[in-house]
């Protein structure tokens, strides 16, 4: 199949990437930015630009029978600053997304949402995909608005939207220049004997997955006839100071830990339910914490 993604060149997206190329699809990606962390694939069409440049996104969905959508220009810790900026740069491409591909016949789009921003504050633990929106940050907003919108197209236009909230996901080539990804960041300062700076007491729990775990997930219910929205997460809840261990353990270095005051815009708690993907693809065999931690550190030692 001919396949888009938008913002492929960014953390999950070159990972998704690799599973569609694996797989045997024709990829085509549309970003602003080149990766990274590796030089361009010679299989794959780039094509360099904004979304705000309609004439390019038009043409880069001519041809295209599946489109996944992970491109975002903020993060909880920023989205709030300007929340005009949030949806001129988020909201509004996204609808120029979904109108050209009504236009095109485009019916297949799948969006990465968010597995804790749109949620909020967790009135439940686990939670479900049921669970009240009540995001606490521009970032979220976004999010689930976007969300509502691909229903609305589903319904007006008979698309077939499939929304993905990722809990946390880490691993090789996550960068930590956006403000996001604990682990990498952790990770990273370690690597230059920087000290580590937490927000709270190093109690809160989430749930961080390994890459190769959810772009696996991710690709299985994208090619399946699944419509709505899915939780893709280990299940699990894990707590800061518990991942500081296992970095400490597996790089055999105790690294300086400074406890700040907890950030307002993030949510410090919260465990994704994932018995609606479960019943769908089955279990798997997830990977663990110390073997993910292990692989991105092999990885950063691999580039420095």
């Amino acid at each position: 199949m001919n396949i888009l993604v938008i913002g492929g060149n960014g953390f999950i997206g070159s990972h998704l990437v690799d599973i569609l190329l694996i797989n045997g699809h024709a990829v085509r990606v549309f970003d602003s930015v080149y990766e990274r962390y590796r030089k361009p694939l010679s299989n794959v069409d780039y094509r360099i630009s904004t979304l705000e440049n309609i004439p390019e996104l038009y043409e880069a969905m001519l041809g295209i029978d599946i489109i996944f959508h992970l491109a975002s220009t903020s993060v909880p810790s920023t989205s709030n600053i300007d929340t005009v900026s949030d949806i001129n740069k988020n909201l509004l491409p996204t609808l120029n997304i979904l109108n050209l591909s009504v236009k095109l016949g485009i019916e297949r789009i799948v969006y990465f949402s968010s597995g804790g921003a749109v949620y909020g504050i967790p009135v439940t633990t686990p939670i479900n995909e049921n669970h009240p929106i009540q995001p606490i940050s521009s970032y979220g907003i976004i999010k689930a608005t976007i969300e509502n919108y691909l229903f609305l197209y589903h319904r007006l236009y008979n698309t077939k939207p499939l929304i993905i909230r990722p809990s946390n996901p880490f691993g090789p080539r996550q960068g930590h220049y956006m403000a996001q990804g604990v682990i990498s960041t952790f990770l990273r300062k370690i690597k230059s004997r920087e000290h580590i700076t937490v927000f709270g007491d190093g109690n809160a729990t989430k749930d961080y997955i390994y890459i190769n775990d959810l772009i696996k997930q991710c690709y299985k219910l994208s090619f399946s006839d699944e419509v709505g929205v899915y939780n893709l997460g280990s299940g699990n809840g894990i707590s800061i100071n518990q991942i500081i261990k296992q970095i400490s353990k597996t790089t055999g270095i105790t690294p300086e830990v400074i406890y700040s005051d907890v950030k307002n815009f993030d949510v410090n708690h919260f465990v994704l339910d994932i018995t609606k993907v479960s019943g769908i693809l089955g279990t798997y065999p997830a990977t663990s914490l110390e073997k993910g931690i292990s692989e991105t550190w092999n990885w950063i030692n691999s580039i420095s």
